[in-house]
């Protein structure tokens, strides 16, 4: 594989968002309105369709759980043991924990995907994409809402857009859909890829690095060298190759989530940590991730 034919359309859209946040072609109000695109109507689309159209056999593959499920706990419970010995405070160590396991899998790695595997690759990634949404929204907010300083009522499972849209995608697959309604939702589909990369982009500009880069990048270490070759192990252990095993790894390697800086927001904690954990392992992901393709 060329590695810059995916690593060029991929940085590239993120720095054109950045250009164009940075010529005030894209404010504050814009960027809302793509990532409300995005993130409510563009990956529930995606989610929706993807799942409409996996087999059962793969949603109830155990491999797919195991390769990503346990990965997960690892890099968790590494995070919690990094994080005590870099002496974080309460506030903080919730945060770092759940950075270290979220990763972008939305954003990035759709289009990462596509990008390396094809379209075909779509449905599995978001499939995986659910399974880690679930995990953040379960297990990753109760340890922040443990670490809360006042009692807050954010991060329901059931207000997300894109759980629903799973669950329908599921129960409606023995309907083939009509090309009315498929032919919208590709669309749909289609465009929110490179929506998500810019936005990605648009988000980063003016963004300030004043956190603690120590912490980050011991968090950023974690996230995007010490997590996808856990999913490597468990897959090598196991055997494991072809697109699960690609998929899983690629969606493994992402850089930190932005849905974790507005999780931080909502439960009064770092989000300002999280924000900047976002954009120095997106930067940082040039490199690992051109690493990543020269092994799959």
């Amino acid at each position: 594989m060329n590695v810059l034919s995916v690593i060029v359309p991929i940085f590239g859209l993120i720095m054109v968002g950045w250009f164009l946040r940075r010529l005030r072609l894209l404010n504050d109000r814009l960027v809302g309105i793509v990532n409300d695109y995005v993130y409510y109507i563009g990956i529930s689309a995606i989610t929706f369709v993807s799942l409409h159209d996996t087999s059962a056999s793969l949603l109830l593959d155990p491999h797919i759980y195991i390769l990503n499920l346990i990965p997960m706990i690892i890099v968790a419970v590494i995070a919690y043991l990094a994080a005590r010995s870099l002496k974080l405070k309460h506030d903080l160590l919730a945060v770092f924990i759940v950075c270290a396991f979220y990763g972008n899998t939305g954003y990035i790695g759709f289009p990462l995907n596509v990008i390396v595997q094809g379209k075909n690759s779509l449905n599995l990634a978001a499939f995986i994409s659910t399974i880690y949404t679930v995990v953040v929204f379960t297990f990753g907010v109760y340890l922040l809402r443990r670490s809360s300083p006042e009692p807050v009522e954010a991060g329901k499972l059931h207000k997300l857009p894109i759980i629903w849209a799973a669950l329908l995608g599921i129960l409606l697959s023995w309907l083939a859909l009509p090309g009315i309604v498929r032919t919208p939702l590709e669309l749909i589909s289609d465009s929110t890829s490179p929506l998500a990369l810019l936005a990605t982009g648009a988000m980063a500009e003016g963004a300030t690095l004043r956190a603690d880069l120590k912490s980050i990048g011991v968090l950023s270490a974690i996230k995007l060298v010490l997590a996808p070759a856990v999913v490597a192990l468990t897959g090598l252990l196991m055997g494991s190759s072809g697109m699960a095993y690609k998929t899983s790894l690629l969606e493994a390697a992402t850089p930190v989530a932005v849905t974790n800086s507005v999780l931080a927001s909502q439960f009064k904690l770092r989000q300002d940590f999280a924000s900047q954990a976002v954009i120095i392992s997106t930067a940082l992901f040039a490199v690992t991730l051109t690493a990543i393709l020269l092994f799959i």
